[in-house]
């Protein structure tokens, strides 16, 4: 990317620490945000990164599988090892009765801290700009203009990782498909201290999952715990609950928080409205009756509205959309992080295939990944249909 781009990584003094002129800038400091931003520099570009919040990123209610997209990009950008838990069963239950289905399936978890703490452990902190929002000033076929509170900066690439409420989708793909899945998932995080022995031990070293007999399920397993710890004792028991919710005024009520604010795709910890608690430890009597006292033991639950999110591009210019940005796809895919990074992985070596030729490379990557997330929004349409449609009695 011109000579700017291809800059290894530089210390910066109080006195230039916001830099003028950039190979690559990336607004957006969560995972996306971090993925692309070690992806590129591992690769030789002079990329920095733009959060708005002015804190350190925090979200305790995330389990992800660990899939080997990330775990490449972790390696290849030698970041700090991730905490992981694992299993080596597959457990499935329907309702709260029968047997369970057992299945040999060996699995690696981790959390949205663990994988956040990772990725910031290894991207150069004087590259990572807390409190800047960058605004688009002006976009050219050579590069960027960005504003960032008063401060200017020129790029030759933005890389849009500002999560799926994208305010660079809307402005340059208004025309995106959004659509409602007709279903919402309740996802909670428990620390196993606050839980009985045995309601720990019946998760512990599994993947769960149980059937729920009007459609819809849940499924439970144990993520690192505080500071990224794996000890037993330390760590926590992450579940989720697909449920059906008709688009209109049920889902309406459920998405309204404590406050009478009506949300729109997460209702967060600490927001439920007590309604619709009550209602769903209520309904946690379908479930078997060890996910049951789990639901009821988590004290701030929170709920996600699942949507299918696919813009007909991912580069306009020298800009281009990434991670949720981008495709927002189902979670029984289990690839949203993996996307993220996959997509910052392929953008490096695309940018290396076609050097110097910038436009060539964001086309080729364009095409690849608009594909791909083309095929996983329908595979994650797949999954839901599959997973919540109502059973017959």
């Amino acid at each position: 990317m011109g000579t700017s781009s291809l800059q290894g990584p530089r210390a910066l003094s109080m006195a230039d620490a916001f830099p003028g002129q950039v190979g690559v800038a990336v607004a957006g400091g969560s995972i996306a945000g971090l993925c692309a931003g070690n992806a590129l520099l591992a690769a030789g570009h002079d990329v920095h990164v733009f959060e708005r919040s002015a804190t350190r990123l925090t979200s305790r209610g995330a389990g992800i599988v660990v899939q080997p997209d990330l775990a490449s990009l972790l390696k290849r950008a030698g970041t700090p090892p991730l905490a992981m838990t694992h299993c080596t069963t597959r457990k499935n239950f329907s309702g709260r009765g029968g047997p369970a289905q057992l299945l040999h399936m060996p699995q690696q978890f981790t959390s949205w801290e663990a994988i956040f703490a990772s990725l910031s452990g290894a991207f150069p902190a004087e590259r990572y700009h807390a409190g800047m929002e960058l605004e688009i000033a002006e976009a050219s076929a050579n590069g960027v203009t960005l504003r960032a509170n008063r401060e200017t900066l020129t790029a030759d690439l933005l890389i849009a990782a500002d999560g799926f409420r994208s305010e660079t989708r809307a402005r340059f793909a208004p025309e995106t498909i959004s659509r409602y899945a007709g279903y919402i998932a309740w996802r909670g995080v428990a620390d196993e201290t606050d839980l009985p022995d045995t309601l720990v031990a019946f998760f512990d070293d599994n993947f769960c999952f149980c059937d729920v007999g009007d459609g819809g399920h849940a499924l439970c397993y144990l993520i690192p715990g505080e500071g990224g710890s794996t000890a037993r004792g330390t760590r926590r028991l992450n579940w989720v609950w697909y449920v059906t919710v008709p688009e209109g005024e049920s889902l309406n009520a459920v998405m309204t928080d404590g406050a009478g604010r009506q949300r729109h795709a997460s209702v967060p910890v600490g927001h439920v409205n007590a309604t619709a608690l009550n209602d769903l430890h209520r309904r946690a009597e379908s479930l078997e009756r060890h996910f049951a006292d789990l639901v009821r033991a988590t004290p701030e639950p929170f709920i996600q509205s699942i949507l299918d999110v696919a813009p007909p591009e991912m580069v306009f210019g020298r800009i281009c959309l990434l991670g949720d940005a981008a495709f927002v796809v189902r979670p029984h895919t289990a690839a949203a992080t993996a996307k993220a990074a996959a997509e910052a992985s392929a953008l490096a070596a695309s940018l290396k295939d076609f050097a110097p030729n910038i436009d060539q490379g964001l086309a080729v990557w364009n095409r690849q990944q608009v594909s791909s997330g083309r095929r996983l929004v329908d595979y994650g349409v797949m999954l839901g249909e599959r997973t919540t449609r109502r059973k017959s009695t």
